[in-house]
């Protein structure tokens, strides 16, 4: 047998004279595929899987056994690195030991599967092998996966966040404006976070829209927040002001008391000034 090839061995049942039952090698089969498929894309952190597995021998007497001879996809791509690395994480699982953190939840409920018997009668035992080592798909080895992949989940789940109303503000570019049909509703979009947060307006503060538009702006009111962002999705505004406020510089003038003989008329002050 060539090396690092993969072989996948089910045992028939006594109920069937020893025969493996065709639905259940084929379903066993397809999830080893999917298996193999999802942890080579982690590997290599592509969309898709770039090995193909050829049917290289195949024997009756039983168990019925199945070998795979894993072949590249395109030129240039070794399949080996892969299918090694995938092999040692099945290994792990089946000893209890830690996996790679690229393996996900999503590989741990196939690896699961694969290990789930339907029925009692459609094999006896399932396992596969590569050159002398071999994963048993037994119980142990489906309680192991199965916690793994709750323990994967719970690492995968997004955070919660507030669901709710709160009064605050938020600031961003005012870039949108409708008041069709009486909606009030303008769109600001914020320097971080969310891409653009949609907020309405009270029929009192419609003239003072026009001047703050393509501005930035402190919107102040209600926020709306849903569970799944830390950043408000609606604003229902009760007031609006520029986000900051910057006073007109003060002219020399208002500062006459600072220089010294400058305590004269102001004709006589900005004629001093005029020819600094």
């Amino acid at each position: 047998m060539p090396k690092k090839d993969i072989t996948l061995h089910i045992e028939g049942h006594p109920g069937h004279r020893g025969n493996a039952l065709a639905h259940a090698l084929v379903e066993k089969l397809r999830k080893l595929l999917s298996a193999l498929g999802q942890a080579e894309r982690a590997y290599i952190d592509k969309p898709a899987r770039q090995t193909d597995y050829e049917v290289v021998d195949a024997g009756k007497v039983n168990p019925t056994h199945l070998t795979l001879h894993p072949i590249p996809r395109r030129m240039n791509y070794d399949p080996i690195p892969a299918f090694e690395w995938t092999f040692e994480q099945i290994e792990n699982v089946a000893l209890g030991k830690d996996v790679d953190e690229r393996i996900d939840a999503t590989l741990a409920r196939t690896l699961s599967e694969i290990a789930k018997k339907d029925h009692e009668d459609d094999y006896s035992n399932l396992w596969i092998s590569v050159d002398d080592e071999k994963v048993v798909f037994d119980d142990a080895f489906r309680a192991r996966s199965e916690a793994l992949a709750s323990r994967k989940t719970e690492q995968e789940r997004p955070p919660e966040w507030f669901a709710g109303v709160s009064h605050g503000s938020i600031v961003g570019d005012l870039l949108q404006v409708a008041d069709i049909e009486g909606e009030r509703q303008f769109v600001i979009i914020p320097p971080l976070g969310a891409g653009s947060i949609t907020c309405t307006f009270p029929e009192s503060k419609r003239e003072a829209m026009r001047k703050h538009l393509f501005r930035t702006v402190r919107v102040i009111g209600k926020l709306h927040y849903r569970q799944d962002s830390p950043f408000p999705v609606q604003v229902d505004m009760e007031d609006i002001e520029p986000a900051s406020t910057f006073e007109e510089p003060p002219h020399l003038l208002d500062m006459r008391g600072l220089f010294k003989g400058l305590e004269r008329s102001s004709d006589d002050a900005e004629a001093m000034l005029n020819g600094i």
